[in-house]
């Protein structure tokens, strides 16, 4: 179980890769303001809601609302109520955005980004180098940014 921001599911929906989140994990969690700020748009919305249908993807409420008011005058709400779920859960983050990873990062969250994914993904032999180069065609194709440095991290297998 892990709990999510709203980026990599949107930029993993956009590019139809969302597969490698089920390879990665057994469930993911969001909380509901996440879940406004993928559906957004209707062919994200109805993905997700297919993913939570599926019970891959649980919406649950954060409780200590104080917790999110105090991270919510530094970070939107979105990535404020995965903090929030985070902390209260103990459990790893998926966050790429730099501000939110650390805001987590220094409150002792474990985070990982959509980069992190791939690089354990692929040193883990659970996707193939051929997979993580056309994912990552796919990702440079959209707005996320990737430097080739990044890339050759991904592929470096020590």
């Amino acid at each position: 179980m892990i709990v999510s921001d709203s980026t990599v599911l949107i930029t993993l929906i956009n590019i139809d890769e969302f597969r490698i989140l089920k390879v990665f994990v057994k469930t993911v969690i969001i909380p509901y303001e996440v879940y406004t700020e993928v559906a957004q748009k209707e062919d994200a919305r109805n993905y997700l809601d297919r993913e939570i249908k599926e019970g891959f993807v649980l919406i649950e409420k954060y409780k200590d609302s104080l917790l999110f008011n105090t991270i919510h005058t530094e970070l939107d709400s979105g990535e404020s109520a995965a903090i929030t779920l985070s902390l209260e859960k103990n459990l790893a983050l998926i966050i790429d955005e730099k501000k939110g990873r650390k805001y987590a990062n220094d409150k002792g969250i474990e985070i990982v980004g959509l980069v992190g994914i791939l690089r354990f993904l692929y040193i883990e032999n659970k996707i193939s180098k051929s997979d993580v180069v056309k994912i990552v065609d796919a990702l440079k194709k959209s707005d996320f940014r990737i430097s080739q440095s990044l890339l050759n991290m991904i592929l470096f297998k020590p």
